[in-house]
């Protein structure tokens, strides 16, 4: 998974524990590395992102990535 896989509507889950929906997802491109970590802010990590994904009629909460 790379950063420019992030798409809006995507629920990114910090760290330090906060809980993010995606809107803009340029912006995650232009502060996020490779790895997932904050150019600027050194402590600010993406810890998992999540997306809703259809199956029949049905939209259920999916991880797409996890960091180990």
């Amino acid at each position: 998974m790379r950063v420019r896989d992030i798409q809006k509507g995507d629920i990114i889950t910090y760290k330090h524990g906060k809980v993010n929906h995606v809107n803009k997802p340029d912006q995650y491109r232009l502060y996020f590395d490779s790895d997932f970590r904050n150019c600027e802010v050194p402590w600010v990590e993406i810890v998992k992102i999540q997306r809703y994904v259809k199956t029949l009629w049905f939209y259920r909460l999916k991880t797409i990535w996890r960091r180990k």
